[in-house]
């Protein structure tokens, strides 16, 4: 009988890897969406967000279109690859984001 094979943890650049292409992946599918419904988007964005989630929550969310998430995205990618490269720390906000995209 094999023993499954058992792999250390993720190192914390990958996990940041990770979350970009998450982050990367979603802000694609949405400015997808909102190119084939541009008439909405263009005119509701920040009232549909809102509507949809409400007070704060909801303007918070409608302040991050598709293009400040993949800058973010690529911001997290840069950071990681500096850590790994050089042996840069990575910055808090970097694991932050991570744990919020994660759970």
């Amino acid at each position: 009988m094999t023993l499954p094979v058992q792999l250390p943890p993720p190192s914390p650049a990958l996990t940041i890897h990770e979350t970009a292409a998450r982050i990367r992946r979603t802000a694609e599918r949405a400015r997808t969406d909102m190119t084939r419904n541009s008439e909405y988007w263009t005119t509701g964005w920040a009232a549909g967000v809102t509507n949809a989630i409400g007070g704060d929550t909801g303007e918070l969310a409608a302040l991050f279109p598709p293009e400040t998430a993949l800058e973010i995205a690529d911001w997290l990618d840069t950071v990681a690859s500096a850590a790994t490269r050089h042996g840069v720390p990575l910055p808090p906000l970097a694991l932050a984001l991570v744990c919020a995209a994660t759970t």
